[in-house]
């Protein structure tokens, strides 16, 4: 008999079944982290005869820049072409909506020669580092008022994201805000936000990120503002251009878990000013 082969938009009533996909690979999520990446993008999954056998999502930020994520295949179902017809349609259907929107993701390093077969080629590295308690000495900048969340905040945490990120994910900045342990910006003397930071819980750990800040110490005095609470592991995704913080990371303790490989289709580099980009939100993201 042949194999019955579908692919289509996922919407609440898959959010159950999109779960155990993902699940299926070895990624853990707490309730918040699936509101998240489910809700802030378009999910799509590949049915083969009937069950759902892949996932992948797409998070379109204005027409600057789009993110591929969460792209996972049941392993009793992998090799089979299911991730490369799942790639393929995401990217036409985005091409449909967006025209030739540059399109970035961050990939395992093994994965890398599937996604440059669809034009994205290595633009850089993520390391996650990982710690169990943070050590970092609260340095002298002041941090806006955490509960003061009104519009003229949410405007500068946004404008600081989008200068370093290059891309408006204001929207998707609002739904990270509501959900985060903490949320901070630090201004200069002169009252100008400079630099912002969330933390977010995940199964495992307390995640980091983003961090937006104009060197290295304002960085760190951010991570420590946003870890000081955390009463477990604390895990971090650091570009590899930042590589003064992340030697300043591991001398504090943090020890590397994994590197990735940031992709892009489209365009030469990704857009923006990453030099101030010292943590990424999460690599679903970007």
């Amino acid at each position: 008999m042949e194999t019955e082969w579908v692919v289509s938009r996922l919407g609440e009533a898959e959010r159950a079944a999109w779960q155990h996909v993902v699940e299926s690979v070895g990624w853990r999520f707490v309730a918040v982290e699936v509101d998240l990446l489910f809700a802030a993008g378009e999910a799509w999954g590949a049915y083969v005869d009937g069950q759902l056998a892949g996932v992948a999502s797409v998070y379109r930020y204005g027409q600057s820049l789009a993110w591929l994520g969460n792209m996972a295949v049941l392993p009793e179902l992998q090799r089979k072409g299911i991730g490369s017809k799942l790639i393929d349609h995401v990217l036409r259907q985005l091409e449909r909506q967006a025209g030739p929107i540059p399109v970035g993701l961050v990939a395992r390093r093994e994965l890398a020669p599937l996604y440059a077969r669809f034009g994205f080629r290595s633009v850089g590295e993520v390391v996650r580092l990982g710690a169990e308690r943070v050590l970092v000495p609260h340095l002298p900048q002041e941090p806006l008022g955490v509960e003061s969340r009104d519009a003229a905040w949410q405007s500068d945490f946004s404008r600081l994201d989008q200068r370093a990120f290059g891309a408006d994910r204001s929207e998707l900045l609002q739904r990270v805000v509501r959900l985060a342990d903490k949320a901070i910006a630090v201004r200069d003397d002169a009252g100008e936000a400079q630099g912002m930071g969330v933390a977010l819980a995940s199964e495992r750990a307390m995640r980091l990120g983003p961090i937006v800040a104009q060197n290295d110490i304002m960085a760190l005095n951010l991570l420590h503002l946003l870890a000081e609470d955390a009463e477990g592991p604390v895990v971090i995704d650091v570009p590899s251009e930042r590589a003064s913080f992340l030697h300043r990371l591991r001398k504090l303790g943090f020890e590397e878990q994994m590197s990735s490989v940031i992709m892009l289709r489209g365009a030469p580099r990704p857009p923006g000013h990453r030099e101030h980009l010292y943590a990424l939100l999460r690599p679903a993201f970007g």
